[in-house]
């Protein structure tokens, strides 16, 4: 009886053993590599740039910057703003300049975390700065 129960314990150790990898890769960060330092420096600096990309007059100490994502060339900030909820703010700075490309607001479901990345994508963000993103509005 010790014999088998030997066994049954070596062949549940294997088991656990293999799952391991696969438990790993979907534990993985999808903000790795992402830069997500929010420095008073950044936040002056968004808080003009989110001002700035607004439709209504709004004084950029009234902009609180929440959150801040940056890779590559891309820029996300989470700002809370007086006149609209708060929103994900896209720049891209390809061009040597920050450049507002769009505004998400809103939660997401975690099943749409490959849609929103996609929907990142399509703006131009890169895949790193996207998935953080798609994981980020969908936690």
């Amino acid at each position: 009886m010790s014999t088998f129960l030997r066994q049954l314990f070596v062949f549940g150790l294997a088991a656990v053993i293999l799952q391991l990898p696969q438990n790993a890769v979907l534990a993985a960060d999808p903000c790795k590599g992402v830069d997500t330092k929010l420095s008073a420096k950044r936040k002056a600096d968004y808080s003009r740039l989110v001002a700035k990309g607004l439709d209504q007059k709004v004084q950029p100490s009234k902009i609180s910057i929440i959150n801040f994502m940056q890779a590559g060339t891309w820029t996300i900030v989470y700002a809370d703003v007086p006149v609209a909820d708060p929103g994900y703010f896209f720049f891209d700075s390809s061009s040597g300049n920050p450049v507002l490309k769009d505004v998400w607001g809103g939660i997401a479901e975690k099943s749409e975390e490959p849609e929103i990345a996609k929907w990142a994508r399509n703006l131009g963000a890169n895949k790193m700065i996207a998935s953080c993103f798609a994981d980020t509005v969908s936690g």
